[in-house]
């Protein structure tokens, strides 16, 4: 408003594609949901796509790719490259941007991790995505990319007169790209909560320099020498298996919620032998990659042997990159994870206690039964299927 511009305020999720056609924005603030949500529309599209189709949209992402990169100091596009990129950017990526109004210069993002695939993604597409970081507590911002300054996966550098520090176990800073709790002191710092210093006290520390108010975040995360910052999960939710190994199931998540049939997950097993995981199933998008017709009743799919086969798969592709112990080894279909049951916050995080508390019953089936996959009520929650994994 400073600088004289009009602001749009969606009116809600249903409604976002709707709004954002009506006001156009140049400049998007959203959170991650809004983002992948897209993601996943436009490669459920190109899935689903004919050969010759699904070959030029795969065609002009790559080519949105290598501009990019020819942007960022990578080799200039060839001649020939350049034409391609002109024709298939006006015949297939000026229609992705036109989904969100058509006018985006670029768009911020904050409240959860933007999966770097996301990011990507919409980079090749024309919208560069500036990612953020902070919290109430403090003003709300700590770092933040700019179009100056970015570096996709990292939430950006501190903000001018605040200082980031990565605190290690032993309660003194870390060294450059050594994970610890993020801390921050700085003017954006809160005085306090209001009435409650018992709680004050937990989160504020004195600073290294002696006279500073340290605020601990609470989250995981890593800086680069260079100032670069990597939230890396919740310093709460890290859990130990019962082998010893300790778990962070963010990256987790968002590795497996990178799957174009699974549109949220939760990963459990606190004092447990291994992971399993919750998942909501994106039925449309399973229904397109088996061909089943949309009379075929939800309850018969989950009980398809090819949706199992479908998630199992899937699943092991996109871990390949994850120690061995945190690969879910059971999983279980329960209801959407929603504002309305308690289990969303308003910025669309998950409730994951809340999730854990719902689904009990199902989490404690899964490590009873092993060897079989417990599938829940996509609408009740409850589990109605048990489907032996070696049948």
């Amino acid at each position: 408003m400073a600088h004289g511009v009009s602001i749009g305020i969606c009116r809600g999720v249903p409604s976002l594609l709707e709004d954002l056609q009506l006001v156009k924005p140049t400049v998007l603030f959203a959170v991650p949901t809004l983002h992948k949500k897209i993601y996943d529309g436009v490669h459920n599209l190109i899935e689903s796509a004919s050969p010759i189709q699904k070959s030029m949209m795969k065609r002009a992402l790559a080519l949105g790719r290598r501009n990019v990169e020819a942007k960022n100091g990578g080799d200039a596009l060839s001649f020939l490259e350049k034409m391609q990129y002109s024709a298939l950017d006006e015949i297939i990526l000026s229609k992705i941007r036109a989904r969100f109004g058509g006018k985006l210069r670029h768009g911020f993002v904050a409240g959860a991790v933007c999966p770097s695939e996301v990011i990507n993604f919409l980079d090749d597409v024309g919208i560069p995505i500036y990612e953020g970081y902070g919290l109430t507590e403090t003003s709300p911002i700590i770092t933040i990319n700019t179009p100056h300054d970015r570096n996709p996966g990292f939430v950006g550098k501190s903000i001018k007169g605040v200082h980031v520090l990565i605190m290690g176990e032993d309660g003194s800073p870390a060294r450059p790209g050594v994970e610890g709790e993020i801390c921050c002191y700085g003017p954006n710092v809160m005085r306090g909560y209001h009435n409650n210093h018992v709680a004050t006290e937990e989160v504020i520390s004195l600073a290294p320099d002696g006279k500073s108010r340290l605020f601990h975040t609470g989250d995981l995360g890593m800086m680069t020498i260079e100032g670069w910052v990597k939230v890396t999960g919740r310093l709460k939710e890290q859990y130990k298996l019962d082998n010893g190994k300790y778990v962070c199931p963010t990256p987790i998540e968002e590795a497996i919620g990178m799957s174009r049939f699974i549109s949220q997950i939760v990963l459990c097993g606190a004092n447990r032998p291994f992971n399993v995981a919750l998942i909501v199933p994106d039925f449309e998008a399973i229904r397109s990659e088996l061909e089943i017709d949309e009379s075929v009743p939800i309850d018969q799919m989950v009980s398809d042997a090819r949706v199992k086969t479908l998630i199992d798969t899937d699943i092991i592709d996109k871990c390949t990159k994850l120690k061995k112990y945190e690969i879910p080894q059971e999983w279980s279909f329960v209801a959407p994870f929603t504002a309305s049951n308690n289990m969303l916050t308003p910025k669309m995080s998950i409730r994951r206690h809340m999730v854990v508390r719902a689904y009990e019953d199902t989490i404690a089936h899964m490590y009873e039964n092993e060897g079989h996959i417990m599938v829940a009520d996509s609408t009740a929650g409850r589990v109605s299927i048990v489907e032996d994994k070696a049948a």
